[in-house]
């Protein structure tokens, strides 16, 4: 009985994860990267960001602020665990020019659902394949969700780091440079 409901529980993991692949691939949402598609990233990009009611922001709007770019999605539990601390980051240091932004690599609908019923202080994007390359570019060689990556008030990559991270690392990083 265990085996049989491990193996039901295994083809639907993968079935979510060919839907998923699918649907990033296939994203109606995708973005113009003015950078090269293979160089990696040092510097905050000049980017165009559409947030989750459909209107457009560029990162140039975030230029004298320390920037986080996390990467996550409605589905992924670690996304889930960590968004409250990064909330709380961004409530606690948003004086002190701290501007954090989340990228659902998601259907849209999914993320403002999810977004509804977890709010966070910090602004939400659309993303799709086009963002997900832009996380490899800084460093997500595998494409894992979460993905957080810091850049200073002069844009340069802080840190970048794949998997949930733990709010005092990230304060390590982020706090002398507020």
């Amino acid at each position: 009985m265990i085996k049989r409901v491990l193996q039901i529980l295994l083809i639907g993991s993968l079935l979510a994860g060919a839907w998923f692949a699918g649907h990033v691939i296939n994203s109606k949402y995708s973005h113009v990267d003015r950078t090269s598609t293979s160089s990696p990233i040092a510097h905050l990009p000049a980017y165009r960001l559409v947030d989750l009611a459909g209107k457009a922001h560029h990162t140039s709007q975030w230029s004298d602020k320390v920037v986080i770019l996390n990467f996550w999605a409605s589905w992924c539990p670690p996304c889930q665990t960590e968004m409250p601390a990064l909330s709380d980051l961004q409530d606690e240091w948003a004086n002190h020019g701290l501007q954090i932004l989340g990228i659902a690599i998601d259907k849209v609908d999914d993320a403002k659902t999810f977004s509804v019923s977890h709010p966070v202080s910090y602004p939400l994007f659309r993303g799709g394949m086009t963002e997900a390359k832009l996380s490899k570019r800084m460093g997500n060689r595998l494409l894992e969700l979460p993905f957080t990556a810091a850049f200073g008030r002069d844009g340069q990559l802080i840190f970048a780091q794949a998997g949930a991270i733990p709010a005092a690392s990230l304060r390590k990083h982020i706090e002398p440079m507020l």
